[in-house]
């Protein structure tokens, strides 16, 4: 069967850590917190810093796959605390904050990888309640959590932010929400880190990473996506490189783009938006 590994990360991946050694140096012996940890990106993100030795804290809602990816994490030589949490609910937050206080005085690092992703067009009415999750869980939710950890977080700490490359593009049609909460964190974050002395900030815009959240689109199914593993590499530079952003290569004409013609690339989302709603319906 054919490799297309060096296809992916020639067209997607964005700088990476593939140098196990050298994240061991920076993360071995010490403890770094990950949330969304129960599966996707952050499993692999979590399982990888287990193997370089790290204490990894495992915060997500769903206890019982959170013990599965502890014994992943020990059984690759790594020391795993489970913490169950939502996001979403701050009096679960505070608890989880002080559980992690408790376990490790001192995080070397936080990988904030935890989101809710929701597709639904902006004008069919959408329950409030869903666009209220959204924001909790993908904004809200994870500053409470740093705030509340704000007198672990050591000298040198790594805040690694886990952001979206949608979240530097104009508007798509049925992501606004999603797009939206992803920028507004790592804004947030960018800010909050400038006036937090010793800690280090990176956002890591990463392209479609093949995981369950993007299961119910069925367009991604044919698209080049990274494998949860090859994104964690990406997600674990910022512990061995003083970066504050991680990004594909082409990222920054999409960014031009958006700036320069904003009008082009909002038509092209929207055709292409048209043409995927027309291929549903005739399935």
């Amino acid at each position: 069967m054919w490799d297309d590994a060096p296809v992916r990360r020639a067209l997607l991946s964005p700088p990476a850590c593939r140098d196990l050694s050298a994240l061991r140096g920076a993360v071995g012996g010490r403890a770094v917190l990950v949330t969304g940890a129960s599966s996707g990106v952050g499993e692999a993100t979590a399982l990888r810093l287990g193997t370089a030795g790290a204490t990894v804290l495992l915060l997500a809602r769903r206890e019982e796959r959170l013990r599965v990816v502890a014994a992943r994490v020990e059984a690759a030589g790594g020391r795993a605390v489970v913490i169950p949490a939502d996001l979403s609910d701050p009096a679960s937050v505070d608890l989880a904050a002080e559980v992690v206080r408790s376990v490790a005085p001192v995080l070397a690092g936080v990988v904030s990888n935890a989101g809710r992703s929701v597709r639904r067009r902006a004008l069919d009415g959408a329950p409030r309640a869903d666009l209220e999750r959204l924001l909790a869980v993908n904004v809200t939710g994870p500053a409470r959590l740093l705030l509340a950890l704000r007198p672990a977080l050591g000298a040198e700490c790594v805040v690694v932010n886990v952001s979206s490359v949608s979240a530097r593009h104009v508007g798509a049609p049925r992501w606004g929400a999603y797009q939206g909460s992803k920028a507004a964190f790592d804004l947030w974050l960018q800010a909050a880190v400038a006036e937090w002395p010793g800690v280090r900030g990176a956002s890591v815009y990463l392209p479609l990473v093949r995981t369950p959240m993007i299961a119910p689109t069925r367009a991604y199914r044919f698209l080049p996506a990274l494998s949860a593993a090859e994104a964690a590499e990406v997600v674990t530079l910022p512990f061995v490189r003083r970066v504050v952003r991680v990004a594909p290569w082409w990222l920054p004409g999409v960014e031009v783009a958006g700036i320069v013609c904003p009008g082009l690339l909002t038509r092209g989302l929207a055709w292409a938006e048209r043409v995927e709603a027309h291929l549903e319906r005739r399935r």
